[in-house]
């Protein structure tokens, strides 16, 4: 009896020893997923490491357990898990560490913490956990952002996006899959925004050369606008003329003709000897005194005038059918006539001058509304004989 008493506490500190061993075990990377069994879980006494991280807790166990999956702390807290963690420490909100609750427990350094409640012994239900984990030496780091790069778009008065970007770079020569990843993005992005549309004008070109050599021409310089958008335009015009060739030509008259030679104007033909006869008379056959005469190529220079009987004789006039005469005078209708010829060298006109109608107006201005600043047209119209040339209103 007293041997088997030594065996049972033989076996019963041989069980301690064990359980104490479990209880300073830590946990390695290769521990991928294994069950605990009351207080065997990791220790914080982890040699070797730089800092353990904040504590996570992202589930109460309340339904099927407590679970703090890897997954989901880094979905919540980003990048305050580092890529590769060597340990693990896991206790509840109490500060009892989860080997000493005596729970059913499962851990991975992949996978996280979890504990279900049908696995506990007598109907337990798991403790609220919180974990941390423990990350090794920094191996890796950012090299200095990059200059931002060019605008996404070119187009004037427009918003894009610009990127600046940096690289992981390994302190060690290690194989990539062991190397922690940098924490943080690569890469950065900001918006930028493009200059406003605009619309300017060259410089001035040069003169171009002048429409006629004598007698008054005209030149063009002409510039361009420079725009950075087809929406935008240039205030202004593209050209300018001038006037050019201002000195006189000389003399030298071009009239060609048939009969006699030009006259010193060059305004009309002469024939020497040649006289033309003309006889004016109003529509009631009365004679018309002191109407003019002149050629109808030239109106503004009167030849002569008729007498008192509404004759008149005009010398050195050629006769021919591109001869026309045009007879004027106030208070009538100005008449245009072309001369007649015997072969004796007299030429006849006869016309008859119509009484002048005073000028009225049949079509008077409506009335229109325009803002402040706006154009308007107003449109007249007036009848006579001769018909009007200005309109005044």
């Amino acid at each position: 009896m007293l041997e088997l008493t030594k065996l049972l506490l033989v076996l019963s500190f041989l069980a301690s020893v064990a359980l104490g061993q479990g209880l300073l075990r830590t946990m390695t990377p290769s521990d991928r997923s294994r069950r605990v069994t009351f207080n065997t879980f990791t220790d914080s006494q982890t040699t070797g490491v730089t800092e353990w991280t904040s504590w996570f807790n992202i589930d109460h166990p309340g339904g099927n357990g407590d679970y703090e999956r890897l997954e989901a702390i880094r979905f919540y807290y980003r990048e305050r898990v580092c890529a590769r963690p060597t340990a693990m420490e896991a206790r509840t909100t109490d500060w009892v560490a989860a080997a000493d609750t005596g729970e059913v427990v499962h851990s991975s350094l992949e996978k996280g913490f979890w504990c279900i409640n049908k696995e506990q012994l007598h109907g337990r239900v798991c403790s609220n956990y919180h974990v941390r984990f423990q990350c090794p030496p920094v191996q890796s780091y950012w090299t200095d952002w990059s200059e931002w790069g060019p605008c996404s778009t070119t187009v004037c008065n427009d918003v894009g996006i610009q990127v600046r970007q940096r690289k992981c770079v390994s302190a060690q020569p290690m194989p990539l899959l062991f190397v922690p990843a940098c924490i943080g993005h690569h890469a950065e992005r900001r918006e930028c925004s493009t200059p406003p549309c605009t619309a300017k004008w060259s410089p001035w070109g040069p003169w171009g050369s002048c429409s006629v050599t004598c007698g008054g021409g005209r030149r063009t310089r002409r510039r361009n606008c420079v725009r950075t958008s087809e929406t935008v335009q240039c205030a202004g015009r593209p050209a300018e003329i001038q006037k050019c060739g201002r000195s006189p030509c000389p003399a030298r008259c071009q009239l060609k003709c048939t009969k006699g030679h030009p006259s010193e104007d060059c305004s009309t033909c002469m024939c020497v000897g040649h006289v033309l006869f003309g006889d004016i008379q109003a529509a009631n056959g009365v004679p018309v005194a002191g109407a003019s005469v002149a050629l109808t190529s030239h109106p503004k220079v009167i030849r002569t005038l008729t007498d008192m009987k509404g004759q008149f004789a005009l010398s050195g006039v050629c006769s021919s059918s591109s001869t026309l005469i045009t007879i004027s005078k106030e208070k009538f209708v100005p008449v245009v006539v072309s001369t007649f010829s015997n072969t004796t060298g007299i030429s006849w006109v006869r016309a008859v001058l119509k009484s002048a109608e005073k000028p009225y107006i049949v079509k008077h201005p409506e009335d229109k509304v325009r803002y402040e600043g706006g154009r308007v047209l107003l449109c007249c119209s007036a009848t006579g004989s001769p018909a009007p040339d200005k309109f005044y209103w």
